[in-house]
């Protein structure tokens, strides 16, 4: 029993995060008759895909004690080297400018001990110019095959419902299944003791940024697939949103605890919250505004003690 409450803890996840999206599920279905409607669904699950992939990376970077607010940025600028580099160079370079900026990000927070916040806000602004200097206006032409890849169907199952399996998979595999998981867990609950337990708390908290900046390389590609277009400007609330997603997920943004599945329940909880406002007619400028109350209400409710439990 006491493992099972450890363990519970590290995670996270509480009878609340799993409420969230079943209770709203449960209530657009019985508000509105289109909600159940496979195309509907479906729409959901694309809508959500970019949102629930960068989140992902979001969350490596939350539960190892930073936070990453470029990541929209990210997606900006790997928009932008779609639509304006050579189709055969454009997933590599987006992926190695992605690797760049995570290291920026880890070497300024970890070496120059530069608070996550600014760092990352600081290197958002940057990676936002070169996206607008690259690409100042909406449009172009996304490489036909990225196109295929998000936007097709497999055994009738659209193309985002395989990208978001691939991402939950992959992040679960290193979160529970490798010695990354358990030293990222540690070094964002006790990065001191993680230390003298031998692990290399820099070299992590950079791969931690790394990761997080190819997870917002890869929303970006599928974004701009899904879109067919590029757009500089396109990942501009994808910094705030993955942050609320993993937050309303019980991550904690102070670092130690947090799970792939909270990530999913906050990222869900967001997409069923923006489709039940379109069925209802609710203006979408008010999902900004809900967004910003969510991550006050989610980080309120969390608690610095249950960290490194």
């Amino acid at each position: 029993m006491f493992e099972l409450i450890q363990k519970s803890r590290r995670s996270g996840l509480s009878l609340i995060v799993l409420a969230l999206p079943i209770t709203l599920f449960i209530l657009l279905c019985l508000s509105s008759s289109t909600f159940t409607r496979f195309e509907n669904l479906a729409n959901v699950n694309s809508q959500i895909a970019a949102l629930l992939i960068a989140s992902l990376g979001q969350g490596l970077v939350a539960i190892s004690g930073g936070i990453d607010l470029s990541v929209g940025a990210v997606m900006g600028l790997t928009s932008a080297i779609l639509v304006t580099v050579d189709p055969a160079l454009a997933v590599p370079l987006a992926l190695a400018v992605g690797v760049v900026v995570g290291l920026v990000n880890g070497f300024g927070v970890t070496l120059f001990n530069v608070h996550p916040l600014v760092m990352s806000l600081a290197t958002m602004t940057v990676v936002q110019g070169m996206a607008l200097a690259v690409h100042p206006i909406p449009g172009g032409t996304v490489p036909a095959f990225l196109r295929t890849m998000a936007v097709s169907r497999f055994a009738g199952m659209p193309a985002a419902f395989f990208w978001c399996v691939g991402a939950i998979v992959f992040a679960w595999f290193l979160l529970n299944l490798s010695r990354f998981g358990l030293r990222t867990y540690a070094v964002g609950a006790n990065p001191i003791s993680a230390g003298r337990n031998g692990i290399a708390v820099i070299r992590h908290k950079v791969l931690c940024f790394v990761l997080c900046s190819l997870s917002a390389v890869i929303a970006g590609i599928f974004l701009s697939a899904r879109v067919g277009a590029g757009d500089a400007t396109m990942g501009a609330s994808y910094s705030l949103d993955t942050v609320t997603a993993m937050a309303l997920g019980g991550v904690q943004l102070a670092g130690g605890t947090g799970s792939v599945l909270g990530v999913v329940a906050g990222v869900l909880t967001l997409g069923l919250i923006s489709n039940g406002m379109n069925l209802m007619g609710i203006s979408p400028f008010l999902r900004a505004a809900l967004t910003g109350v969510l991550l006050l209400a989610a980080i309120g409710f969390q608690r610095r003690e249950t960290i490194g439990a």
